[in-house]
């Protein structure tokens, strides 16, 4: 199983004045692709799935494997997709793409890491929530207050 993102750069490709066939049968590829931004759908797979006629999906991945002088990606040409010699598809690219996807995944996760340490009591040892501020630290309410100190015998007063 894969993931994919649709990149919002998408909303102002010029794939999408190709029409909804296009927009369709591109969304598919990019869906299938695997990790290498490759695809194995077949044009007879893709018109069932579309429920439209077969000439129409050729059409479609004429369009997306042609010179595209429109397209802000000039890789290839601003071809969309290459046919590969086992049959498939590979998403041009896929690769930029997917590292963009990446790199701001691994922002999120840093970013939500900074809020959950930045909320969690600076007490040394101590990761529970944050209560207030105690001598300019942010505490737990247990080091807000103070611990219940032990008794000789091990029980708490």
């Amino acid at each position: 199983m894969s993931w994919n993102p649709l990149h919002d750069t998408l909303l102002s490709s010029s794939v999408l004045a190709e029409g909804p066939d296009v927009v369709a049968v591109w969304a598919l590829l990019i869906a299938s692709a695997d990790r290498n931004g490759e695809s194995e759908l077949t044009m007879p797979f893709v018109a069932s799935v579309l429920r439209i006629e077969e000439a129409r999906v050729e059409k479609a991945f004429e369009v997306l494997s042609s010179p595209d002088p429109k397209s802000r990606n000039k890789e290839a040409e601003g071809r969309r997709i290459q046919p590969l010699d086992s049959g498939g598809w590979v998403l041009v690219s896929h690769a930029k793409y997917r590292e963009r996807a990446s790199r701001q995944a691994a922002a999120d996760r840093q970013a939500k890491y900074a809020a959950k340490k930045a909320a969690t009591c600076e007490i040394e040892g101590c990761e529970r929530p944050v209560a207030g501020a105690v001598d300019g630290k942010r505490v737990c309410s247990r080091h807000a207050f103070g611990e219940p100190r032990a008794s000789a015998k091990g029980r708490r007063q």
